[in-house]
């Protein structure tokens, strides 16, 4: 009940009406979102309710800004496992619902050449949309996959930041004292996808409880450092230096472990997350052509973690009860990142967003991987009609290498400046252990409602 009365404190303040002026400052959004399975045997979704809260004040050379977040995730499933209200810093398997979490909450300072900020801070660096390779510092939740916005998908860090500005150039610095770890939906949860545990998901009575990592001690030894030196001109470019634990999901092997008890049978997978340090040299740039914008991003990782393929990780053809070793997964390389974007207005209301990258690992034995060689296509149209009162968006992304793919359409009816709702389709094809494919079976149809201020 407790929970009740401060989200329901939560919602109506969400509901107040905007402030603005030289001092403060308060927006906010209030989504309800409703998702359909479009196959029989997928797993179902219950209907979201989300509201944020944004409220900034700037007395003087001060600055004060907070995001709250909270509501109703229908992804969760119930009943809930997790009975904190707050999401938390130190758990990759959150199952809250409702929940409250801050996604940013800092105090700034800033004269006319330096900013400080010194709080919960999401950060946007490099070039490219959606799949950006300088941008570490924040994780990632994977809860509900790309369903989720890249902004939404980002983790607020504790961090202490300075940005300098001289001339055309601007130096930037970022300390997260502690690792907080990304998150990901639990096995029984719609956005889990396909892996090596899914035909333990079909044993009858199956309660598959995944183990919580043991995180690296909160130590200054353990903590992450990115630097980034800026400069502006007819090509905007920036080099970038990041150390600290990749942000990515990888796993370690222990044992699986099937134990039947009382009408059903429990499991250990045999897999825990896992966090390594890593060391990341970057370099983007930008630039305008005509009728064209122009990115680019490359970044060289020194030691970066992955899993080999899943077929070698040892798990048993016939499950049986019992104790299974698990291989061990792990292997470290150096890894090659880079990518091409680019943004072209066909006419006054369409905009063309075209872009491609690869993954290239430097280890000679190709063999353990699913592929030596990854490649992203994506393309995204978006268009306004009936001056800019249907809003369209047509989402394409492909990879070659394992032939999967994501296809979203979304539609939006503006009605107002505060109230607009729309429908989006979603859809995946490739084999169970790519990108897209693993979520082959969670085509889907949504429904939005959105109120704005």
């Amino acid at each position: 009940m407790k929970k009740l009365y401060i989200l329901v404190a939560f919602f109506f303040f969400s509901a107040a009406p905007s402030l603005a002026g030289d001092f403060l400052s308060i927006s906010g959004r209030l989504d309800l979102l409703g998702s359909g399975a479009l196959e029989s045997d997928s797993i179902r979704e219950s209907p979201s309710l989300t509201g944020r809260v944004k409220i900034d004040l700037a007395p003087s050379k001060w600055r004060f800004h907070s995001w709250l977040e909270g509501g109703w995730d229908g992804s969760v499933k119930r009943p809930a496992r997790d009975h904190s209200l707050l999401k938390s810093w130190d758990e990759v398997y959150q199952s809250n619902t409702p929940f409250l979490e801050f996604k940013e909450l800092y105090a700034g300072f800033t004269t006319e050449a330096l900013e400080i900020r010194a709080g919960i801070q999401r950060f946007a660096w490099g070039r490219l949309d959606e799949y950006p390779i300088n941008d570490l510092l924040n994780p990632w939740d994977h809860t509900r996959f790309l369903r989720k916005s890249l902004e939404d998908r980002k983790i607020g860090v504790p961090s202490l930041s300075a940005t300098l500005s001289r001339g055309d150039w601007t130096f930037d610095a970022v300390w997260v004292p502690i690792l907080v770890p990304y998150r990901l939906p639990l096995p029984d949860e719609r956005w889990f996808g396909a892996s090596a545990i899914s035909p333990l998901a079909r044993m009858p009575g199956a309660e598959i409880i995944p183990r919580e990592p043991d995180l690296p001690p909160r130590t200054v030894g353990n903590s992450a450092v990115a630097l980034r030196m800026r400069h502006a001109g007819e090509i905007d470019w920036a080099l970038n230096l990041f150390h600290g634990y990749d942000p990515r999901p990888v796993f370690k092997t222990t044992a699986l472990v099937i134990n039947p008890q009382a009408g059903k049978v429990l499991i250990d997978p045999g897999f825990v997350p896992d966090f390594h340090k890593i060391t990341v040299i970057g370099l983007d740039a930008a630039t305008v052509m005509g009728d064209w914008s122009l990115r680019s991003e490359l970044g060289y990782t020194f030691g970066r973690p992955f899993n080999i393929r899943q077929e070698l990780w040892g798990y048993p053809t016939q499950p049986a009860p019992g104790t299974f070793p698990l291989n061990p997964i792990g292997r470290k390389s150096d890894t090659l990142d880079y990518g091409v974007g680019a943004d072209y207005r066909l006419f006054e209301d369409c905009v063309l967003t075209m872009q491609a990258q690869q993954t290239i690992i430097i280890e000679q034995e190709g063999a353990l991987y699913d592929r030596k060689l990854e490649t992203l296509l994506w393309a995204n149209l978006k268009t306004g009609w009936m001056n800019q009162k249907i809003e369209t968006n047509l989402n394409i992304a492909y990879n070659p290498e394992h032939g999967d793919g994501m296809t979203k359409v979304n539609v939006l009816y503006v009605f107002t400046d505060s109230w607009k709702a729309g429908t989006t389709a979603v859809f995946f094809t490739g084999p169970p252990q790519s990108l897209f494919g693993r979520f082959s079976g969670n085509d889907q149809v949504e429904l939005e409602l959105i109120y704005s201020w």
